[in-house]
């Protein structure tokens, strides 16, 4: 598995790009090869600050969804992104809940 971590600082409202991505982003992300999941996480205190991470099963689909997002911000003005940084690497330990 290979994990993708974007951070974006941004000036719109978290509600709104909260709304955006998971009507927008998420079904297309959904629908790449390899997909596992996709959580966004807003690490602002007041909003702004906001943390992806998508889990794909090889490096090579996690670099495609890589331009994927980077195309969809950029098709989005509303998203207006002020700065992004990505990371990208292997997921060397993980953990799920176990249902009863």
């Amino acid at each position: 598995m290979f994990a993708t971590i974007r951070q974006y600082d941004t000036d719109d409202q978290p509600a709104e790009l909260n709304r955006i991505v998971q009507e927008e982003f998420v079904p297309l992300v959904q629908t790449l090869p390899g997909f596992i999941s996709y959580q966004l996480i807003d690490v602002g205190d007041v909003g702004g600050r906001m943390v992806s991470i998508s889990i794909f099963d090889t490096a090579e689909h996690a670099e495609e969804s890589d331009k994927v997002a980077a195309t969809w911000v950029t098709s989005h003005p509303s998203f207006c992104a002020l700065s992004c940084s990505v990371e990208c690497g292997p997921v060397v330990a993980h953990g799920y809940l176990k249902s009863s």
